[in-house]
């Protein structure tokens, strides 16, 4: 049995070697994630598909031979079929489809579908990144509390001590030690569920870097900014930024455009519909009847393609207000943490002082409620995660403003075809 053991523990020992932890910066994130998030290549290769249908819409336009189709056609002329004349005419589409005007149309749809494929990427993009590094700093920032939370329970178990020696001798009234030892308690629970979170975050974070779930990572410090030196943002100096480079807002834009040849496309229908693909992007016009020949279906299918070019605009419109308001919260709550900033400090610079006080009128003897220590080593936990939270949130309001106008790491979008050649194969 003790050989069992001792193996067991060697094994344990040899496994922990194997996998030592793997440093990572918040630089590193930005580079992980462009390359190796799961959601991002997936899209990279959407877009890879779209402009490979422009290829293919392209060739498709060329002349290519069906023999069953010509075998049929001239069987029919041979034997004096009724459909010789209509199996020869179908062949239009396979020898000369360019002669199809829908071709034509389908092909700019292509192209304009492939511009909004490439939005749709950037947009997904800069949200895996923006949900990365924000994963990184609140994970740096709960390791800082838990360390505030490991000293507050040191602090609390000396009191708790003190306390019990107080009850024995009779120098302090009965049951204060309970009291204490309730919040001390409270205390370790707070630690166990703050481990807990850290692994869940660890694990999130991992995940979005596209590493192995048996990954473990160890995060470097970020500096901390100086808020007392920094300005109030304005909202106007940022709205007609954000709004124009937003992916979310332009690619309608393609959307919008590629309607119009949607609306050729079902017009021009009775000389033939098209058969190509729309590619990866056509899936807002998927649902459009386009039925070839003349009939009386025409007319409506226009219409629906109109309808369709309108409810496009709305949604853009739609888009745009979302970024509007996204970015008028971010200044409120930046210009907000701004002005919290300087009361924070003071407050944790009273909390720690009091303290203080108290910890050195209890080591010249003097005689208080042990209660009010404890409650003083709560307020100055309290008052110290207040301060981290605010600076550590001043960082997240910062890059979602730097995604919003695409600037900073947001401003080094990868290449969907290089990520594909060059990165992680599925």
């Amino acid at each position: 049995m003790k050989t069992s053991v001792i193996l067991f523990m060697a094994l344990l020992s040899t496994s922990a070697r194997a996998n030592p932890p793997e440093t990572i910066t918040l630089q590193d994130v930005t580079k992980r994630v462009s390359e190796s998030n799961f959601a991002v290549y997936q899209n990279a290769i959407r877009v890879y598909q779209a402009k490979e249908s422009i290829k293919a819409a392209r060739g498709n336009l060329l002349p290519h031979l069906n023999l069953w189709d010509i075998a049929g056609a001239a069987a029919d002329i041979y034997t004096g079929g009724g459909t010789g004349g209509a199996g020869v005419v179908g062949l239009i589409s396979d020898i000369v489809p360019f002669l199809i005007p829908a071709n034509w149309f389908r092909v700019q749809e292509v192209k304009l579908l492939y511009q909004a494929d490439q939005l749709g990427y950037q947009a997904l993009w800069a949200n895996e990144l923006m949900s990365a590094k924000a994963l990184y700093m609140h994970v740096v920032l709960d390791q800082s509390l838990r360390e505030n939370i490991l000293h507050n329970i040191e602090e609390v178990s000396n009191i708790h001590k003190i306390v019990q020696m107080r009850e024995l001798l009779g120098g302090a009234p009965q049951g204060s030690a309970r009291e204490i030892e309730i919040r001390l308690l409270a205390l370790q629970e707070d630690k166990r569920s703050m481990e807990v979170l850290l692994q869940e975050e660890l694990s999130q974070l991992s995940f979005a870097m596209g590493m192995p779930a048996q990954t473990t990572l160890e995060l470097t410090q970020i500096d901390l900014p100086n808020m007392a030196t920094l300005e109030p943002l304005n909202y106007d100096d940022f709205e007609f930024r954000a709004v124009d480079s937003a992916p979310e807002i332009n690619q309608y834009d393609y959307f919008i455009e590629a309607s119009d040849y949607v609306r050729r496309e079902t017009m021009y229908s009775f000389l033939g519909a098209s058969s190509m693909s729309r590619g990866a992007g056509g899936g807002v016009f998927d649902n459009i009847p386009v039925t070839p020949g003349l009939g009386f279906g025409t007319a409506p299918s226009m219409r629906i393609v109109s309808a369709q070019k309108d409810i496009l605009k709305l949604q853009k419109l739609g888009a745009e207000e979302v970024i509007k308001r996204q970015l008028k919260l971010l200044v409120n709550n930046y210009n907000l943490d701004l002005e919290n900033y300087r009361n924070l400090k003071k407050r944790t610079e009273l909390a720690k002082a009091a303290l203080k006080q108290l910890f050195e009128r209890l080591s010249m003897g003097e005689n208080f409620d042990m209660l009010t220590l404890v409650e003083a080593s709560r307020n100055h936990l309290s008052a110290a995660i207040s301060f981290y939270s605010v600076q550590y949130r001043f960082l997240l309001n910062e890059d979602r403003l730097a995604r919003l106008i695409f600037h900073g790491d947001y401003g080094k979008l990868p290449n969907a075809k290089e990520q594909i050649e060059e990165g992680r194969k599925p």
